[in-house]
């Protein structure tokens, strides 16, 4: 764990409990929220959160509700469940208003550092409430979601029928209770470094409550519903914040061809391309992190 570390409980207005936490900076540079992606935790970002504060950036994250250890939906831990991804902007809302505001070593200006499903929320987050943000640097968003070998559009009428039918806290297709002993390097498209890879496999093995499955058809049909509304061109263009699209060539979570787009269509973005870059850019190998670095340095300087 980084030193200077404070946790705290924070309550949403639907009454969840969610975990936060913030670091200091070392300067007055501003503070860095980080907005994960699903299955991950504050743990995970440790490494990433000495490098911010080494740059004087105080830096600030959270536990979307149903990972983490933040409260879960359902009785099971580890089926990652939301109805709507709305709920996902009243942790935003919480940690925003009753954290990150009301701690004075957290200055502004406020920036964000999200991947992923964070990235995607993020974006939902600027365009209903852009005020408070500067700058934001988005990793691999989730603009959309590899459901192969089924079809888009299979997967998401499964996902919609499913929830129509009182299936929404059924696993999706495919979908598996955690096992831990699945979690193997080889083939995994999330990054090419073994020992990141490694280091997060064993914080999940040391305290399983942290750790998510597979997702449930009502977090599916969520999350089409959500991507379908961030990518109407309209949308897009109507975010004004500055934004930085990051993704890797060798992307597979998600479509490149569409996180490209989604950079051209933000009122204020761009995009970079990260060569060799699996989905997961800032667990990724030593050269492709510091890749990452120099456009986040450049970025936000």
């Amino acid at each position: 764990m980084p030193l200077d570390g404070k946790f705290s409980w924070l309550r949403t207005q639907d009454g969840v409990r969610l975990r936060a936490a913030f670091w200091p900076g070392r300067k007055l540079r501003g503070t860095v929220l980080i907005l994960q992606g699903r299955t991950e935790c504050i743990e995970k970002y440790y490494e990433t959160i000495d490098e911010l504060r080494t740059r004087g950036f105080a830096a600030a994250a959270f536990d979307w509700r149903g990972q983490g250890l933040s409260d879960r939906a359902l009785p099971d831990r580890h089926r990652g469940h939301v109805l709507d991804f709305a709920e996902y902007h009243q942790d935003m809302d919480c940690f925003l208003d009753g954290f990150v505001a009301r701690t004075a070593e957290l200055p502004k200006p406020y920036l964000i550092l999200a991947h992923s499903m964070g990235a995607h929320m993020a974006l939902r987050y600027l365009h209903d409430r852009p005020g408070p943000f500067a700058r934001a640097v988005l990793c691999s968003p989730m603009v959309s979601i590899n459901t192969a070998p089924l079809p888009h559009f299979v997967a998401r009428s499964i996902a919609c029928l499913g929830v129509k039918c009182g299936l929404a806290d059924s696993y999706v297709p495919g979908g598996q209770v955690y096992d831990p002993a699945r979690n193997r390097f080889e083939d995994n498209p999330l990054t090419h470094d073994k020992a990141r890879f490694a280091r997060e496999a064993e914080l999940f093995r040391g305290n399983p409550d942290l750790a998510i499955s597979s997702p449930t058809l009502g977090w599916l049909d969520a999350a089409y519903r959500s991507m379908k509304m961030v990518q109407e061109p309209l949308y897009c263009a109507s975010i004004r914040t500055p934004a930085l699209v990051l993704y890797g060539s060798e992307e597979t979570i998600c479509s490149p061809l569409l996180q490209a787009r989604l950079a051209e269509a933000l009122g204020a973005g761009r995009a970079e391309r990260i060569p060799g870059a699996r989905h997961e850019i800032l667990q990724e190998t030593d050269a492709i992190r510091a890749r990452f670095w120099r456009a986040f340095d450049g970025f936000v300087d």
